[in-house]
């Protein structure tokens, strides 16, 4: 027969299996799809933090804008438009994405123009839900940079 006193070792030891449980299934969680997404070079990207502060500035200096849409079949478009409002035409267009909750998402793309104001190309989406786009244009010798985030076919907004 248990005394009332020899029940809190069972108990302690039913509380820590439980603990060791839950976070063995958090770590397999984690790393079922191989792992966590990690910025690709970050320490370069983080040593370059004012060459980025400066590409901000110039971005702000050229007052560019610009518009995506990606829909779920991978057809990604671009519209860029000057600080007057006036198509950009002759610009070279270079597209990195992922999918922000995944490892294995990533693609890149060099987007060729309709002629007008839109720039596209196809990419192949691996996964569903949030993207974010990094964008990096150049016409007669400016550079201009961005970031968008959004889900294919819904609307993007610029990050960054």
């Amino acid at each position: 027969m248990m005394t009332k006193g020899s029940w809190w070792p069972i108990a302690m030891g039913g509380v820590l299996a439980l603990t060791v449980a839950a976070n063995g299934l958090l770590l397999f969680q984690a790393t079922r799809d191989g792992g966590m997404p990690l910025e690709e070079d970050y320490y370069r990207k983080a040593v370059a933090w004012d060459s980025t502060m400066a590409q901000s500035v110039a971005n702000s200096a050229l007052g560019w804008r610009i518009g995506a849409t990606l829909d779920s079949a991978g057809s990604l478009s671009l519209e860029l438009l000057d600080r007057a409002g006036i198509p950009l035409s002759g610009a070279a267009v270079w597209v990195e994405g992922f999918a922000v909750a995944f490892v294995d998402g990533d693609f890149a793309a060099t987007l060729t123009s309709d002629g007008g104001r839109r720039y596209g190309a196809v990419v192949r989406l691996k996964h569903r839900g949030l993207h974010e786009l990094r964008v990096r244009v150049t016409r007669n010798g400016d550079r201009f940079t961005a970031v968008l985030r959004g889900a294919p076919g819904g609307l993007w907004e610029l990050v960054g």
